[in-house]
Parts: structure tokens; C-alpha cells; sequence
């Protein structure tokens, strides 16, 4: 990895950084602005939120042009650290002889799939698992917008902060998730290019005129994407920011605890989509329109 791939991807974490802010809100289950009547593709009458971009908007309103760019020197840390030690671990084990010699047989060969796919699953999980520190402090930076705290407004101060009040485990919050989705994804990606390349596309030029992977890849993390989601919000829960606890949050036992209650509310797939946002809580109806109850009983008083 050169310093220009180094320096280009630094400007499109920056540049798209606003959009994955806005994006942890969502999952941590912030919806700071009402949920207004809108149709589905197929005509039906429900409650929509707003879509990624009017959220955006809102935390500028709050913060200010700078403020959406909360969390953004952890998020690149995250990404430095992580692509950096990826790099190391699966040079550092394609160096084994045993495996140059596995490596070097035909494409089709089931050994070598398995031993390439397990090196890449290695080298992933390892620069998820040296990386794992910065995305917590990512993920609380931005989790500040919730509760307007500022505990965790520079890397070094939130690191002290979390070694003090949680010790060394509070820095991997989160981290089996991850490492599962990770896993589970180059897993699947993988075994799909295999497939696909031994048994419908044989030809090696139209193989690599395909690079069928990053497709494969993209549709298998949609599948992941629940562990994304669990993996962010045990970040937060039970932290000492507002966001991760009641009544934003439950405070969580582990992360099949939360995987089980999002489950349980329809809510795995909370922030995948960024334009097409339901509001799944209970509704009525008044004047023929959608409203949420929450809303009603809030106007009672």
C-alpha cells in the first residue's frame, strides 16, 4: 500500500464521511425527527423518516458544517491500522512455504481455495482485531450527538477515558461481531467466486475480465450487514454516554442479547437503507392518515 492509495483513500473517507456518520445514528436507533406520512413503491400509506441526505441536514442545523465531521480522525485511524496490519498478516503467512506451494496450483483446485480463503480470513480478522480500539472511539464520537457529550472529542482523552472507566475490554466492544461478520463474508464472497469460476465460467481471460469477487463480495455483506449492526450498537451499550442506555438503549448482556431484541422488533436491518426508511412502531390512523402512537400519547400531555 503506497502513500498515494494511502492519501486517496483518506480524501474519500472525508469526503463520504458525513454519509457514515449519519449512518451509525440510524443504527444506534436515533430518530431526532418525526416520522411523516409517505407511500411505499406499490402505493400503501405508511410512516417514513427521513432519508440520509435530510438527515445530514439536521445535524448540520445542530453542529454546524464542522460537526459533521465528528469521529472522522478515528474512522481513518480505523482504516489505516486495519488495511495496514491485513497487508502484513496475509504477506506474513504467504511467505510460508507450505502455503506458496498450495497457492501455486491450478485456480480450480479445492485445496487451494480453502487455503487462500482461511489466509485472507486470518489477515481480515487480524485488522479487525488490531483496529478494533479506533472504531470504538469512532463509534462513541459519533454516539455524543445523542446525549450532546464531549468525553469523547480527541483519540487520546477517549482513550484514557475508556481505559479508566472500563479497562482494556472496553477497547474491543463489539469485536466478536465484526469478527464474525468478517469472516462469514469472505467466507461466502469467496465461496460464490469459486463456484462461478469452476463450474459456469471456465475460461481464465473472461475470469479475470469478470472480477466477479467485488460483486460477490457485495452482495454477501448485505447478508452480514445484521453483525455490522449488532457490532456497532455493542460499542455503545452500557457505555457511559446517553446513547447507550435506556431509554435510547437497552444496556445489553452480550451481543446475542442485542441481536435477540433487534430481532425480536424487526430491526436487524436498521440503517441499511438510506433513502427508504419505515417507521415500524405502532400506528394509527386519523383522517385516513398514518400516525404513530407514540406521537398521540406524547400530545396527551
Amino acid at each position: 500500500m503506497d502513500a498515494a492509495q494511502v492519501a486517496l483513500g483518506a480524501v474519500v473517507t472525508t469526503v463520504f464521511h458525513p454519509v457514515g456518520y449519519a449512518k451509525v445514528l440510524i443504527q444506534l436507533g436515533h430518530e431526532p425527527i418525526a416520522p411523516q406520512p409517505t407511500t411505499t413503491l406499490f402505493g400503501k400509506d405508511v410512516l417514513g423518516f427521513p432519508n440520509v441526505f435530510k438527515y445530514i441536514r439536521h445535524i448540520k442545523a445542530v453542529d454546524g458544517f464542522r460537526g459533521l465531521y465528528r469521529g472522522l480522525v478515528p474512522r481513518v485511524a480505523n482504516g489505516l491500522v486495519g488495511t495496514a496490519m491485513s497487508n502484513y498478516t496475509s504477506e506474513l503467512i504467504k511467505d510460508l512455504a507450505s502455503i506458496k506451494e498450495i497457492e501455486e496450483e491450478d485456480d480450480s483446485s479445492f485445496k487451494k481455495f480453502c487455503v487462500t480463503t482461511c489466509r485472507e480470513t486470518a489477515a481480515r480478522c487480524a485488522g479487525v482485531i488490531i483496529s478494533q480500539p479506533f472504531h470504538v472511539i469512532m463509534i462513541r464520537s459519533m454516539a455524543q450527538f445523542v446525549g450532546r457529550e464531549t468525553v469523547y472529542n480527541g483519540v487520546f482523552s477517549s482513550i484514557g477515558e475508556i481505559w479508566q472507566k472500563e479497562g482494556i475490554v472496553g477497547f474491543f466492544s463489539g469485536l466478536l461481531p465484526r469478527l464474525l461478520c468478517e469472516a462469514v463474508t469472505v467466507w461466502l464472497s469467496s465461496l460464490v467466486c469459486y463456484v462461478v469460476n469452476t463450474y459456469v465460467i471456465e475460461d481464465k481471460d473472461i475470469q479475470k475480465a469478470a472480477s466477479f469477487h467485488p460483486f460477490s463480495e457485495l452482495l454477501v455483506t448485505h447478508l452480514t450487514y445484521p453483525f455490522t449492526l449488532v457490532g456497532n450498537c455493542m460499542a455503545v451499550s452500557g457505555s457511559g454516554l446517553k446513547a447507550g442506555h435506556p431509554p435510547f438503549m437497552p444496556v445489553y448482556s452480550d451481543w446475542y442479547d442485542c441481536w435477540s431484541h433487534l430481532n425480536r422488533h424487526g430491526n436487524l436491518k436498521r440503517g441499511s437503507s438510506l433513502f427508504f426508511r419505515y417507521y415500524k412502531g405502532p400506528v394509527i390512523m386519523k383522517g385516513g392518515k398514518p400516525i404513530a402512537a407514540t406521537m398521540v400519547f406524547q400530545d396527551s400531555f
